[in-house]
């Protein structure tokens, strides 16, 4: 038989992140550009340099509601005929906020770009924010987060910050607010917040896509004009952890527990990030990871256990989710203990790891959309522009040893907060036989 020689393989090329073009308008606003060749949908992105540690605490959720809004109309173009313009540029805008800044994004047909960028423009320089418009966006606000509270997962992750960090700090709390906080909101909140707020000084615009010659000049004339004297700038806060405790949040008769084990760790600027990341992937980040492998597929306990890292600006949390069947919790916490005091990473397991976030990086960069929000939360968190190629080069130099080394400092069994939220009397009990003596909440507790 004749058989086709077997063609030679050249080593995959290495990654680069795309290059970029920066400059600063005279108003302030730093601008980078991510030229990308085929990309014909543009991704624009704004940062805007407003901690939500600037929400005053009696009307927490104004800069969520103030973001949403945007779209609902400016000077230039009033009411729906702003969302129409939107559209006919065949065009999405929309807002978005987390702990350390608000986002405004913008994609577009490349085509269309010239003519979306004045509307960005307008959408943070010159919004209506109506009192109606205001009052519709926080009604649905609180709605999602009445929803969310009402489940066992949502009741699970707002419980779970809360314990992990020091309740002084504004990262304690939802970064929506509370429905109470909510309920509070006027109008005339919603336009001082977005006056003190929106402003060019700090803030940086991403644009990525096949990008036309010239475009710097267009967004020069988009944008050089927003100015905001009102604008306060606001110092990031460093939040610090809380006392590590067990909670039970009480769903009388509830069959299943929804569970989470977090402890308070560290941001992607501390030097053990890249080996906090691959340990928390070889223990619970991955399908064959140690804890879904021992516990959903050789135990049967849950459908799947994760372990995630949620890093802020300054310091992070680290935290298993997971839900169980009520019966199981105890032997399910007693042996998530166990493997947390397992020992040393085998090197394929760290290989493993290594592989799958060296692997997926550029997948998540392949598009002008990736780029952008990439960038933007890169931005947010205060990290470089080479962030993304130099924490390739960091993964590559974790050992078996270095990550065994900061899960035995960070993950400790013993140092962490639990939150379970189900049938308290049936889980007392088992907790304080796997090591947590848990305090016991009503389901409609803070």
């Amino acid at each position: 038989m004749n058989t086709v020689p077997r063609p030679d393989l050249s080593p995959s090329p290495r990654w680069e992140f795309p290059p970029s073009d920066c400059f600063t308008l005279s108003n302030g606003l730093d601008v980078t550009l991510f030229h990308l060749p085929g990309q014909y949908v543009a991704s624009v992105g704004l940062l805007i340099d407003a901690p939500l540690s600037g929400e005053p605490r009696e009307i927490e959720g104004v800069a969520t509601v103030v973001a949403s809004a945007l779209i609902e109309g400016t000077r230039s173009h009033p009411g729906p005929s702003f969302a129409e313009a939107i559209e006919d540029q065949g065009a999405v805008l929309g807002g978005a906020v987390d702990f350390s800044a608000t986002q405004v994004l913008l994609d577009v047909p490349t085509r269309h770009l010239d003519a979306a960028l004045p509307l960005l423009a307008q959408a943070v320089a010159e919004p209506t924010l109506t009192d109606d418009a205001i009052a519709r966006h926080a009604a649905q606000l609180t709605a999602g987060l009445e929803q969310q509270l009402a489940t066992g997962p949502g009741r699970a992750a707002h419980a779970l910050r809360a314990a992990l960090i020091d309740p002084t700090a504004r990262e304690s709390r939802s970064r929506t607010g509370s429905p109470t906080s909510i309920a509070g909101l006027q109008g005339h909140d919603a336009r001082a917040y977005h006056t003190a707020t929106y402003g060019p000084r700090g803030a940086r615009l991403i644009v990525s896509g096949d990008l036309a010659d010239g475009i710097a000049a267009r967004i020069q004339n988009a944008f050089e004009g927003w100015t905001n004297p009102a604008q306060t700038l606001i110092a990031p806060q460093t939040p610090r952890p809380a006392t590590p405790r067990a909670i039970i949040i009480d769903r009388p008769e509830a069959v299943q527990a929804d569970v989470r084990m977090g402890w308070f760790t560290l941001d992607r600027a501390d030097p053990r990030w890249a080996a906090l990341q691959l340990a928390t992937h070889a223990l619970g980040g991955a399908y064959l990871s140690q804890l879904n492998r021992v516990l959903r597929e050789e135990k049967g306990f849950t459908y799947g256990i994760h372990l995630v890292n949620a890093p802020m600006r300054r310091g992070g949390l680290s935290y298993t989710q997971a839900a169980f069947r009520t019966e199981v919790v105890g032997e399910a916490l007693a042996l998530t203990r166990s493997i947390l005091q397992g020992g040393e990473f085998s090197t394929h397991e760290i290989d493993r790891a290594r592989d799958y976030l060296t692997g997926t990086t550029p997948l998540r960069y392949a598009t002008a959309a990736g780029v952008t929000s990439g960038v933007l939360s890169q931005a947010a968190a205060g990290l470089p522009a080479d962030f993304v190629p130099r924490q390739l080069d960091d993964y590559t130099r974790v050992t078996p040893e270095a990550a065994s080394k900061v899960a035995e400092e960070l993950l400790l069994p013993q140092a962490a907060t639990l939150v379970v939220v189900g049938d308290a009397q049936a889980l007392l009990t088992p907790l304080h036989e796997a090591g947590f003596d848990a305090e016991v909440r009503a389901s409609d507790a803070n």
